[in-house]
């Protein structure tokens, strides 16, 4: 290996890999300005939304009041409103906001009604499928007491006993006679 005196000036390495290191400093730096100065850019006119980044928002607005509304409309491509078209731009959206006020109250009550009248439709088709289960049974006891009738009058034919007496109606029956008659009052 060669001393520093024979190498010179050509194979000086101390100073090399700091160079190396500023150049690689300064790429990043420049990079990561340039990165910061676009998401600035971009919060100012609100694409991307920075918590402490209010002043560049408040600047670009403070030099757009002064600029010529052409000039910001060709760079925005938005179309620039007097203060008259603005306000009557607000007056309008506070209408159309009333108005939509009132609209989804009504469409509140409307479904409302609707939602209290499925309730009393379910309310009814379980009442009738409970009907349906108490005509049936009701129709099983009829079918059932012709049979016994028959079996009752041959005990009654082998046995000297007096007759059982009729027997009373049965509530179901009670309730459909009630149904039938007309009701008063």
């Amino acid at each position: 290996m060669a001393t520093p005196e024979e190498e010179g000036l050509k194979g000086n390495k101390k100073g090399r890999p700091i160079w190396t290191f500023i150049k690689n400093a300064s790429l990043a730096m420049t990079v990561l300005m340039f990165i910061f100065t676009t998401v600035l850019i971009l919060d100012a006119y609100k694409f991307v939304t920075i918590r402490h980044a209010k002043f560049a928002r408040n600047k670009l607005l403070s030099t757009l009041r002064h600029m010529d509304p052409s000039l910001i409309e060709s760079h925005t491509g938005l179309k620039v409103l007097t203060t008259e078209e603005y306000e009557s731009l607000q007056s309008n959206l506070e209408k159309a906001r009333a108005d939509i006020r009132e609209v989804n109250t009504k469409v509140q009550e409307k479904f409302s009604e609707v939602l209290k009248a499925s309730m009393e439709l379910q309310n009814k088709k379980k009442d009738i499928e409970e009907l349906k289960k108490l005509i049936a049974e009701k129709e099983a006891e009829k079918k059932d007491a012709p049979a016994e009738a028959p079996k009752e009058e041959a005990a009654a034919e082998t046995s000297p006993v007096e007759p059982a007496p009729a027997e009373a109606p049965a509530e179901g029956e009670a309730a459909a006679a009630a149904a039938e008659t007309p009701a008063e009052g």
